[in-house]
């Protein structure tokens, strides 16, 4: 899902369950019955996304968080955002 920098990306609230299992954040999407799941860094990542946030702000939990130059946290945030395609909106 290409994002740019300040445009708002949040999760189809109203068509997903979620839940906090053992370290990761099981999703049901209600309109294809398909389970995801998120871990790892995207654990720390989907509270924002549940509010709205911009990549900029997801780019700058990464870098912080996990300490990793900012290529690098691009790269693996540009990953999670395409595997979460089917669960995000843009607004």
């Amino acid at each position: 899902m290409p994002v740019n920098e300040a445009q708002q990306v949040a999760v189809r609230s109203e068509e997903l369950a979620w839940n906090e299992v053992d370290d990761q954040i099981v999703v049901l999407d209600t309109t294809t019955s398909t389970y995801h799941a998120v871990s790892g860094a995207g654990v720390a990542l989907w509270p924002l996304l549940v509010e709205g946030t911009t990549r900029a702000d997801l780019l700058e939990v990464l870098r912080r968080t996990y300490d990793v130059p900012g290529d690098r946290a691009a790269a693996d945030l540009d990953a999670f955002l395409d595997a979460c395609t089917p669960l995000l909106r843009t607004v």
